[in-house]
């Protein structure tokens, strides 16, 4: 297990299984109403996690161009790809 960031309130891991190597990503928080949590599969490895949560932000200047470009977009997925 890895914990890639944490707070007062929220926790963030890479967990990965001995047994069959399988990953996830699992996302702690406290709120209103208690405990809350998700956990996601990934294909990420540790070192791999840790980059990305190490990585800059994401502006919001970034996601309004993603979001441009998706929005005029008439291709396939697979050319994103």
């Amino acid at each position: 297990m890895l914990v890639l960031d944490e707070d007062d309130k929220r926790t963030t891991l890479h967990i990965t299984c001995e047994g069959c190597g399988a990953a996830s990503m699992v996302f702690i928080s406290m709120g209103q109403f208690g405990v809350v949590s998700l956990g996601l599969l990934t294909d990420l490895k540790q070192n791999e996690a840790r980059q990305v949560f190490q990585g800059e932000a994401i502006s919001s200047d970034q996601v309004i161009e993603a979001h441009q470009f998706l929005k005029q977009y008439t291709g396939g997925v697979e050319a994103l790809i």
